[in-house]
C-alpha cells in the first residue's frame, strides 16, 4: 500500500525525521485497524467468537510494526488449521451425529462424526477438555470436499476447517480499499498535527 502524498520514489533516508515518524505511526495505526477490520469480517463469514481472534490469543496479530527506518507492518494469521470441533453445535463427547455450523446460519449434520477428547500438551485436562471432531472411515472411504484431516489410528480421522491465515487471505482484499484510505488520511492528519505543534 502507498500513502497518498508520500514520495515513494524518494529514498527513506532523505526524508525529514518528522515525516518518517508520522509515516511509521500512520502505518502502525493502519495495521491495528486492518487487523480489527479483518477479524470482524472473518467473524461475519465464519462462526467464531470475538475472543478467538483477539490479539492476545495470537491467532490474528500485527506481527511486525513499522519504525521510522522501516515503514512496514505485517498482519499475520495463524497457519494451523482450526478444529471443526470449535464449530460443533450440540452433540456429546463420544456420541455420533454432530451438527457443525462453520458459516453463521448454515448448519451441516455430520452423521457418524463425534467429539473426542484430545491431549492438551502431555495430559488430559478434565476441567477444560481439548476436544476434536473425529470420524471413522472404512477402507477406501473418503469425505466429499474434505481435505483437512489428520489420520489417528484404525481409520479414525480428526477433521479440521480453514486456518486463520486462510480466512484472512479471503477477506484482506475486501478490507483493502478502506485500509488504504485510512492510511493516507492518518498520515496527512499526523503531518498536519506536526506542523501545528
Amino acid at each position: 500500500m502507498a500513502i497518498e502524498g508520500f514520495a515513494a520514489d524518494r529514498p527513506l533516508e532523505s526524508l525529514p525525521a518528522s515525516i518518517k515518524t508520522a509515516a511509521a505511526r500512520a502505518v502502525n495505526r493502519t495495521a491495528d485497524r486492518a487487523r480489527t477490520d479483518a477479524a470482524r469480517e472473518i467473524r461475519r463469514q465464519v462462526n467464531l467468537p470475538a475472543s478467538y481472534l483477539q490479539p492476545s490469543q495470537g491467532r490474528l496479530t500485527v506481527s511486525k510494526r513499522a519504525g521510522k527506518d522501516d515503514l512496514e507492518a505485517v498482519v499475520l494469521g495463524r497457519q494451523r488449521p482450526t478444529s471443526l470441533a470449535r464449530f460443533a453445535r450440540g452433540g456429546a463427547e463420544g456420541r455420533a451425529n454432530v451438527t457443525v455450523e462453520v458459516a453463521p446460519g448454515f448448519a451441516r449434520f455430520m452423521r457418524r462424526a463425534f467429539l473426542i477428547r484430545l491431549r492438551r500438551g502431555a495430559d488430559f485436562d478434565s476441567k477444560q477438555p481439548n476436544l476434536g471432531l473425529a470420524i471413522r472411515l472404512r477402507p477406501g472411504e473418503s469425505i466429499q470436499n474434505k481435505r483437512q484431516m489428520v489420520r489417528m489410528r484404525n481409520g479414525l480421522y480428526l477433521l479440521y476447517g480453514p486456518s486463520v491465515d486462510q480466512l484472512f487471505r479471503t477477506v484482506r482484499e475486501d478490507i483493502a480499499p478502506a485500509t488504504q484510505e485510512f492510511l493516507s488520511a492518518e498520515f496527512l492528519r499526523l503531518v498536519d498535527l506536526g506542523d501545528a505543534q
